[in-house]
């Protein structure tokens, strides 16, 4: 969720052309360069794999899925991931018409609190169907976008505190949301899942979380190099992980052994191992055809 919050500190001041086909580029351009050759490998896979459950979607059903763009619909399965993409597009333009006359703090906060209250109804109450590209969760998680202008707005004024009201903020909210996720289950984002306790539980233990995670980086105001460097390449990883993720668990299978026997440490080495080969793979396609990122060379 804290990824939401590097869309939200920009000002929406150019006319909505400008900003469509900005935005269309940088993440769905990725997101259909990214699904096609999915598809194309999850039809190779899948021709030696009749028999298991997870290669049963024709070609011409995943081409419909990747059209369609939510995960929900069982049609993506060629990259589940990949529903975040076309989501996060949804959700900057919703964004881009909510934000666009009036940005201030008053403002924001009313969109945080009014769109948390929306969201909450809609999931709760109403129970929304898969809508194409997963607009019905950009709803459930706009909250999170509004947080974003939040904090962009009085990021200035904290980062001027003390360090050590950093790091109660940063320990106060962090101890609190790690505390509600116990007996909450899981959540998945994709599946508009959000545990045991309900939606309304989950957007105050979200919320703490983010304030945490985002406190905890103002204590360091340049920044961490290598985290930095990941952050600017976060297309990348999330276009790509899955490959690796494949590659672990399916062709190496020593991986999936060493994850069932020590699920923490091990989870945490394929990640990071997945993270690098992601990292290592962009820089080759920057450099060879940087559109395919949804970026421009320097």
């Amino acid at each position: 969720m804290c990824s939401y919050f590097r869309y939200c500190i920009s000002y929406w001041t150019e006319k909505f052309g400008t900003f469509l086909r900005e935005k269309f580029r940088a993440p769905m351009i990725p997101y259909y360069c990214f699904a096609l050759v999915s598809i194309v490998i999850y039809a190779m896979l899948g021709s030696e794999m009749k028999n298991c459950r997870w290669y049963d979607v024709s070609p011409v059903q995943s081409v419909i899925g990747m059209l369609y763009a939510n995960s929900g619909t069982g049609l993506m399965r060629w990259n589940m991931p990949l529903w975040y993409i076309p989501m996060i597009f949804v959700l900057l333009l919703m964004a881009f018409w909510i934000f666009r006359s009036k940005d201030d703090l008053k403002w924001n906060i009313t969109v945080f609190l009014s769109s948390a209250l929306v969201a909450f109804i809609l999931c709760e109450e109403i129970k929304l169907p898969n809508l194409p590209f997963g607009l019905e969760t950009a709803i459930y998680m706009f909250p999170f976008f509004a947080l974003g202008k939040v904090i962009g707005r009085i990021k200035d004024e904290f980062t001027r505190k003390s360090i050590l009201a950093k790091i109660a903020v940063t320990v106060g909210c962090l101890v609190v949301g790690t505390f509600m996720t116990i007996g909450n289950g899981q959540v998945s984002y994709n599946a508009d899942s959000y545990g045991t306790h309900g939606f309304g539980y989950f957007l105050v233990m979200a919320t703490m979380l983010c304030v945490g995670f985002v406190s905890l980086a103002m204590c360091f105001p340049d920044g961490v190099t290598p985290i930095n460097y990941v952050g600017r390449t976060t297309v990348g990883i999330m276009v790509m992980h899955k490959f690796p993720i494949l590659f672990f668990v399916g062709l190496f299978p020593i991986s999936k052994k060493l994850i069932g026997t020590y699920p923490l440490v091990a989870s945490i080495m394929v990640a990071i191992l997945s993270i690098g080969m992601c990292l290592a793979v962009s820089e080759v396609i920057y450099r060879v055809c940087p559109i395919v990122l949804g970026r421009r060379k320097r």
